[in-house]
């Protein structure tokens, strides 16, 4: 269901916007998840925006089928994002109000309330600047190499809405090189993030959304 895709798409971006710091300090191997989770969330609390690619593989399930896009995301604190795709072509934009979901091809624009674009409350607490993993998630350390942690989060609430989210993380850096979430029918959203930029903040114009002349606007249903 195209809004659970956002949701999950959604999700991947406020719990990792805060690690893509790079660390100061050499690289010490951490056995305890409670220091990972720690460290990770000490980059979200420190990052107040920033611009990033990003790969995104979407995979059904029970077709067995992958769907591939790719584009440039924005975020700021409290509430404000923007995603680019260029393939295929589409932007979703949120204003800290309203949700917007804009496809050129079909000339229709969905608006949502912010509030309303989720089905839980973790990412609207994240993309608000008070969300904390170590009270909204269990974590598990899953794996580790010389280069990274394998660290997966399991809502302690709302699990069927948030789902599952796996991280892949930087050992020495603390980047967070791939995220992805499992819907509890087994569907994956991963997101990968590259050329990222956190030291020039994103202009405010960019989460504003007008909607093009001959747009239809379509108000979304509230979610089951």
């Amino acid at each position: 269901m195209r809004n659970a895709r956002w949701r999950c798409l959604l999700l991947l971006l406020v719990l990792c916007a805060g690690a893509w710091v790079r660390a100061s300090s050499a690289c010490t191997h951490i056995a305890s998840v409670a220091e990972v989770v720690k460290r990770l969330q000490e980059r979200y609390d420190a990052t107040i925006g920033f611009r990033a690619d990003f790969v995104q593989a979407v995979k059904s399930a029970t077709l067995g089928q992958e769907v591939a896009s790719w584009g440039i995301v924005f975020f700021k604190k409290p509430g404000r994002m923007r995603w680019e795709f260029h393939e295929p072509e589409q932007l979703v934009v949120a204003d800290g109000t309203f949700f917007w979901l804009y496809q050129p091809k079909e000339k229709q624009v969905i608006r949502m309330p912010f509030q309303q674009a989720f089905r839980s409350n973790v990412p609207v607490s994240f993309l608000t600047g008070v969300g904390r993993l170590d009270q909204d998630f269990l974590p598990s350390l899953r794996g580790t190499t010389d280069r990274t942690y394998s660290v997966r989060l399991t809502p302690k609430r709302d699990a069927e809405a948030t789902g599952l989210l796996d991280l892949e993380v930087d050992a020495e850096t603390f980047d967070i090189l791939q995220a992805t979430t499992t819907d509890p029918l087994g569907n994956t959203t991963q997101v990968r993030f590259t050329n990222i930029d956190r030291h020039t903040l994103p202009d405010d114009a960019l989460f504003r959304f007008a909607v093009p002349a001959g747009v239809d606007v379509i108000e979304a249903a509230p979610a089951s």
